[in-house]
């Protein structure tokens, strides 16, 4: 699917990033595979080169659920207005093996006062501990949940929507999928530069899928492109950055989804790269996008 996007120079507030992360030396965050030594790198890093901004934040809950193998922690981000278009599954990005609820709550908190949506951000299990599909189930069990729940959370009877950015965008593209196939009510999924075909792929994609994973890969539940037909999907709003690696994969999805008939709307943006919503306190053309696409989740939701 073509774009006809101008392909601009990267933003300098991420060409800075991208500077200063090799002038510090610190490796690539799934450098080595493990887990655990990723995650604390993660966290250095995002200390160091770009810190979650300080919103202004309304009632935020942490709590569990019961998930497929015990109770799963999630954090529930009320927006500051009282008055809500409804709820939003988020499922939070970093390869399957990086990221919690404190790394994404600054989005989840920007969604829930931009878009007027009561979040429920899940912290899923994380590979290598947790390979495919543990991620998956989570994300199914929640969706199932906020679904019975919805009463707790953005109100009965006001729309349902999933979203997630990178791997959490993944674990969207699948969970809608699950619910067009058992019944869920799904209104709309916010896919932020989203991975939709594993296949071929290294690095976490690896960490996630284990042993075979170029079989798994083919599985709709790890490739959402790969399903039999996306037919019947709820609306898509889709934002990615021209310079991100998964910009090809982006398009691809999206074809997929008008050849199937998904209305969709496309945000791309010809001077961010991956992970854009992560950088909207050092860089604003990051944070002209993320409300951009908040703004468009709201206006879905009241329409």
């Amino acid at each position: 699917m073509p774009h006809n996007t101008p392909t601009l120079p990267l933003d300098p507030a991420i060409v800075e990033i991208d500077r200063r992360w090799k002038a510090s030396g610190i490796p690539d965050l799934y450098e080595g595979g493990n887990g655990p030594v990723s995650r604390e790198r993660a966290r250095n890093v995002r200390a160091l080169l770009y810190p979650k901004p300080q919103l202004p934040e309304g009632r935020i809950e942490s709590r569990t659920i019961p998930g497929p193998t015990g109770d799963m922690a999630v954090r529930v981000v009320y927006p500051l207005s009282g008055d809500t278009t409804g709820t939003l599954v988020y499922f939070h990005g970093g390869g399957w093996v990086l990221g919690d609820l404190e790394s994404h709550e600054a989005h989840a908190i920007r969604l829930a006062n931009r878009a007027g949506v009561v979040v429920l951000n899940v912290d899923y299990r994380l590979a290598p501990e947790h390979p495919f599909p543990a991620a998956v189930d989570d994300a199914e069990t929640a969706m199932q949940w906020a679904s019975q729940h919805l009463n707790e959370l953005g109100g009965q009877g006001k729309p349902l929507a999933v979203g997630g950015d990178s791997a959490g965008g993944n674990l969207a593209a699948v969970a809608a999928l699950y619910c067009r196939d058992h019944g869920i009510a799904l209104a709309c999924q916010l896919l932020l530069y989203p991975a939709t075909n594993l296949s071929g792929r290294g690095g976490p994609e690896k960490s996630y899928l284990g042993e075979n994973a170029e079989t798994k890969a083919q599985d709709p539940r790890a490739s959402p492109l790969k399903a039999t037909t996306l037919k019947g999907l709820a609306p898509t709003i889709l934002g990615v950055g021209v310079h991100d690696f998964l910009y090809q994969d982006n398009l691809a999805y999206a074809a997929a989804l008008k050849a199937a008939g998904v209305p969709l709307l496309m945000r791309v943006h010809g001077d961010l790269n991956h992970g854009f919503f992560s950088y909207t306190d050092v860089s604003p053309a990051s944070a002209a996008a993320a409300d951009q696409l908040c703004d468009d989740l709201r206006q879905h939701l009241h329409a």
